[in-house]
């Protein structure tokens, strides 16, 4: 027999504004309850309340880095005998004018995370591909490459932050490798080094 959460999701399922809303059962904070979703990702759960011959609905969300304060999770409560089309109301009316204002910022934040960690990992990759024998050896949150050679205590590490920084250290490295590390690391210095009005060079010139 289909719980009363369930009955009433299914009831307010083709009911809700826009079209393709669905329902399922679901077991909610250990209750026996029901989802509502729409194919965009868009889901409210329906669970019994505290209160006897209650329900309560409320928004949910992916995992996400968006910030989500207490006034982007809106609830609300109703009789279960109210039926589907009252649920409907409520969701509506209470959850949806938020809920529908927030999950586009949740999903572009999680789009922007996704991408972030996808330049991340390209990083890493091509750092990698640059010493035989390094590897990944974390990938989240943000991906370290290491490189330990082999019999001794030489150990090169560099962590992947994104945004174009890294933290990057080299322990126990011989004369020549670090001499090595020093003039390229120099030649980058030397190339991107700017003067104070944002030239290249000498900027007496333009100071006379």
């Amino acid at each position: 027999m289909p719980s009363i959460a369930y009955q009433l999701a299914a009831d307010a399922a083709p009911l809700m504004p826009g079209g393709g809303w669905t329902a399922r059962p679901s077991a909610v904070s250990g209750k026996e309850g029901a989802v509502l979703e729409h194919p965009d990702g868009r889901r409210v759960e329906i669970s019994p309340a505290r209160r006897d011959g209650y329900v309560r609905a409320r928004v949910a969300y992916p995992d996400t880095s968006y910030d989500l304060t207490h006034q982007h999770r809106p609830s609300t409560e109703m009789r279960a005998d109210r039926g589907g089309r009252a649920l409907e109301r409520a969701v509506r009316t209470k959850l949806l004018p938020v809920y529908d204002e927030t999950y586009p910022r949740v999903l572009a934040a999680n789009e922007k995370a996704r991408q972030h960690a996808e330049a991340r990992a390209a990083v890493a990759d091509r750092l990698v591909s640059l010493v035989p024998g390094a590897e990944v050896i974390r990938s989240e949150p943000s991906p370290i490459v290491e490189y330990q050679k082999r019999g001794t205590i030489e150990r090169v590490t560099a962590q992947v932050l994104g945004d174009g920084l890294n933290i990057v250290t080299f322990r126990y490295v011989d004369d020549e490798a670090t001499e090595a590390v020093m003039k390229a690391y120099g030649a980058v210095i030397r190339r991107t080094a700017l003067a104070p009005d944002g030239r290249s060079g000498d900027s007496g010139e333009a100071a006379r």
